[in-house]
């Protein structure tokens, strides 16, 4: 006998709940986060001046008469290379947009170099929006010059004079590693986490300011982990305030320094690509000692080891959400105010007692220069990491902040709510130091590369804070 039509419907309706609970279960496997990471080596040739040091032997012997060789004019040729150099980029979709982190082993980020190199990399079929991308350099000291055209830093001499042909060169290996990280995007999970790191890093302004001692440093050791689904290392971003000067200026090799070599143990002892971002480092060297046992820096290893051990600590997961938002923000021309106090430390006595004089006069050349000097619209841009419903930011400082300028927008971003606050220093352009007033005041190296005035820390903490409000979480 046959099934009562009844009995039928209700068979029929218990098949269609399973397929329903079926198709959820599988859409509740999907991941929707990916993610990919490439590397190139982006060595320039022999030849190429390095860019950092202005002075011993990176500079000609009678600067300012030029002595041009083939890609120099006002420094000296490189001679060879320590360790390659590299262009990395990981890009992550979270299921709704792409987003685009570059790195290279450099003394900063050039705009008109970044969008070179996104220009050759959309023309591939890259497709992140520009607006999506942050541009970094890790600030060493020995990485290539020539390839950007701020008249101020060719002349310094700090970069040379531009070589468009070696511009292009690196823009293309940029490029490169933009597009491979998209092509091998792939099902990934995520966390961010942050710890302290001391005695690898000293304030190199201890020795003039009051303001400030030795051990007065930014400790933060920001992480972002990306996974595979299976658990092996895409990429590690690790975000820490170093300068890359453990080679000085009579090195004339290339070489990534001691955030390059903490790089290569990383990737060889956690794997997948890793990329640093480098923070508030304007007055933060390598503490005694940490630039010992060259190439394998000492400090170098104990960085590999802090971000190994953090990263083991993670969590990651594919509940991951990414908010961006970048704004170009316009200086206007420079304000350098060049008073011999805080140029020559000269604020009494002198020829004709000149510096009392000029201390009681105000004597202030006060330059204006352009954007043909130094770039001077710089992006500031903000990514707000959202991992299990706890909120991270990164953001882009277009230069060297001094590290009490680091820690006033670290309590702006705290009093928003974020958990964690990953400092992206030397990122998207590079328009010198960011001295706060108490710095600008005294003088020395930094205030005197500090182009906007006494104000200029507080410009760019509230542009990092206009575009940090603009990924808030309410």
């Amino acid at each position: 006998s046959g099934r009562s039509p009844v009995n039928l419907l209700f068979a029929m309706n218990k098949l269609l709940i399973l397929a329903i609970l079926v198709i959820c279960w599988n859409d509740s496997l999907v991941i929707s986060l990916k993610a990919g990471a490439w590397k190139v080596d982006c060595t320039l040739p022999e030849g190429t001046p390095l860019a950092g040091y202005n002075h011993g032997d990176r500079r000609v012997e009678f600067w300012p008469i030029p002595d041009p060789k083939k890609y120099t004019t006002f420094m000296t040729p490189s001679i060879g290379v320590l360790d390659p150099l590299y262009a990395k980029t990981l890009v992550i979709y979270d299921g709704k947009d792409k987003f685009s982190f570059t790195t290279m082993d450099g003394i900063g980020s050039d705009g008109t170099l970044n969008k070179i190199a996104y220009d050759i990399a959309v023309g591939k079929g890259f497709s992140v929006p520009f607006e999506n991308c942050m541009f970094s350099a890790s600030h060493s000291h020995s990485g290539p010059g020539a390839v950007a055209g701020a008249f101020l830093w060719e002349m310094a001499p700090a970069t040379d004079l531009l070589v468009p042909e070696l511009q292009r060169m690196l823009a293309e290996k940029l490029a490169e590693s933009m597009i491979m990280a998209e092509k091998n995007l792939k099902d990934a999970v995520l966390d961010v986490g942050m710890s302290n790191l001391t005695g690898v890093t000293r304030n190199r302004r201890a020795k003039i300011s009051p303001f400030v001692e030795p051990g007065t440093i930014d400790p933060h050791l920001g992480l972002i982990r990306v996974d595979d689904t299976f658990g092996k290392p895409i990429a590690t971003v690790w975000n820490f305030a170093i300068h890359g000067v453990c080679y000085g200026p009579s090195n004339m090799k290339f070489s990534a320094d001691i955030m390059g070599y903490s790089n290569k143990l990383i990737e060889e002892n956690i794997g997948g690509v890793s990329l640093f971002i480098n923070g508030d480092a304007g007055d933060i060297d390598p503490a005694n000692g940490m630039c010992d046992n060259a190439p394998q820096f000492k400090g170098s290893i104990l960085m590999a080891q802090a971000v190994e051990k953090l990263r083991s600590t993670l969590n990651p997961t594919d509940d991951v959400q990414i908010q961006a938002y970048s704004k170009e923000i316009p200086f206007g021309p420079t304000n350098l105010n060049a008073t011999l106090g805080r140029f020559d430390d000269c604020t009494h006595g002198g020829f004709l007692d000149i510096c009392t004089i000029c201390n009681i006069l105000k004597c202030d050349l006060n330059a204006h220069l352009g954007s043909s000097w130094i770039e001077n619209s710089p992006v500031f841009s903000a990514f707000r990491f959202s991992v299990k419903n706890e909120h991270s930011v990164l953001f882009s400082i277009p230069g060297e902040a001094l590290v009490e300028l680091g820690w006033w927008i670290r309590n702006d971003t705290l009093n928003m709510g974020f958990k964690h606050t990953l400092f992206g220093g030397y990122s998207n352009s590079h328009m010198g130091y960011f001295a706060t007033p108490n710095e600008y005041d005294i003088g020395g190296y930094e205030s005197q590369l500090t182009f906007w005035g006494i104000q200029t820390a507080e410009l760019i903490r509230q542009s990092a804070k206009e575009v940090v409000e603009q990924v808030m979480f309410w």
